[in-house]
């Protein structure tokens, strides 16, 4: 099935020649984003493709241009400075020269999915300003279902299927193995040199399955208690004989360093391991255990099953990993929905009431099965608090 082409007849594709994609975020947000942009380059053979994405010079987080293949997607990466609590409105001014430069005549405007009405207008303003006149994947933009008092959140459409929908409705051919491809082009070198690095770390004294653990969060609502991850590895450790791995950024490698204390065995990659190249050691995993974060979507991307302790501070199905394999563990709560970054005032309870034995179970279902059957989300029965 093939998603209908709207408003095709109001756009001529064959005179698009040079486009601007425009994404922001970091890791998750550039890896939910693939299907689209393998989407625009697949509609596009023959166009010049940039991306332009904002950078957080400061935090150190992860940008577009370490995340996607440097041949084969685009062919020029911008960015302009970001700021961790928001953006400076003089930051984007910085890059209006050098895009009036390159002569764009199409922008592929894939900003988030909560983006308000004033927002997008200010920003098509701005690259009108820019010398763009043409725009694909500005309408289609749907708020979040209101909330119904005494029920739980109604779950959303996926991110990346939003974007492909807003796709459809600029005249783009969506197909339905578009949905979820999340292709990272990893070269064969790439690979090679993930498969040497695990022979190179690999304990003899763990022989059972590789898993990779994501402890970590730059949301601390996100983060699922360490000293859980702790008594789930060993556990993993002494009944599947389980090789851990933990992956993250630098500011996760004290998290890594204190699990492996407790495990006696592993490896802390965290930190030492760039995107590109933690991407396929991940993807020699059997499992991912971690929280929402860019690392779990980055074993979506290389087709790891991925067991997540995940919160309610959104609507559920936004931000899942992608695909019918992943076992997603939430709770609904009576504050979910939130969308804090810091939880003040309930004790974080949507991720202190998914238990060990929980975590434990849906690791057991992945590990234990025979094949690749489709698996279905964990929704926690509701707190008795709320």
């Amino acid at each position: 099935m093939e998603t209908r082409n709207i408003e095709a007849h109001a756009m001529d594709l064959n005179q698009v020649r040079r486009i601007l994609v425009y994404r922001i975020g970091q890791l998750g947000d550039t890896i939910v984003a693939l299907p689209a942009m393998w989407v625009v380059r697949r509609t596009f053979p023959n166009a010049y493709l940039a991306l332009l994405s904002d950078r957080h010079s400061e935090s150190g987080y992860v940008c577009a241009e370490e995340v996607l293949p440097s041949k084969g997607l685009f062919d020029e990466y911008l960015s302009y400075d970001a700021g961790i609590n928001g953006t400076d409105p003089r930051n984007p001014l910085t890059v209006l020269p050098v895009l009036r430069q390159r002569r764009f005549d199409t922008l592929v405007y894939l900003a988030p999915r909560l983006r308000r009405h004033w927002q997008v207008c200010r920003d098509l303003l701005f690259f009108r300003l820019a010398g763009i006149q043409r725009f694909i994947g500005h309408k289609g933009f749907d708020s979040l279902p209101a909330r119904a008092p005494g029920t739980e959140l109604a779950r959303v459409n996926h991110e990346a299927d939003h974007l492909l929908d807003r796709l459809a409705i600029s005249g783009i051919q969506v197909k339905t193995s578009d949905r979820g491809y999340m292709d990272l082009g990893l070269t064969r070198g790439e690979l090679l040199k993930a498969e040497k690095w695990l022979d190179a770390h690999r304990d003899d004294g763990c022989p059972g399955p590789v898993i990779a653990f994501g402890p970590g969060s730059k949301s601390p609502a996100k983060t699922w208690p360490i000293e859980r991850y702790a008594m789930l590895g060993r556990r993993l450790i002494k009944e599947y004989n389980a090789f851990p791995m933990v992956f993250g950024g630098p500011r996760d490698r004290s998290l890594g360093e204190y699990l492996l204390t407790q495990w006696k065995c592993g490896v802390n990659a965290a930190g030492e391991l760039s995107v590109r190249q933690a991407a396929p050691v991940i993807g020699l995993s059997q499992l991912y255990v971690g929280n929402d974060t860019g690392t779990m979507h980055l074993a979506t991307a290389v087709g790891t099953t991925c067991v997540v302790a995940f919160a309610a501070l959104d609507w559920p199905g936004r931000w899942y990993p992608y695909g019918d394999q992943q076992m997603v563990l939430r709770r609904p709560v009576s504050c979910e929905g939130c969308m804090r970054s810091v939880c003040t005032d309930y004790g974080m309870a949507c991720m202190t009431e998914i238990s060990v034995e929980d975590m434990w179970r849906a690791c057991q279902r992945v590990l234990t099965r025979e094949t690749r059957q489709p698996m279905k989300s964990v929704l926690l029965q509701p707190s008795v608090k709320a």
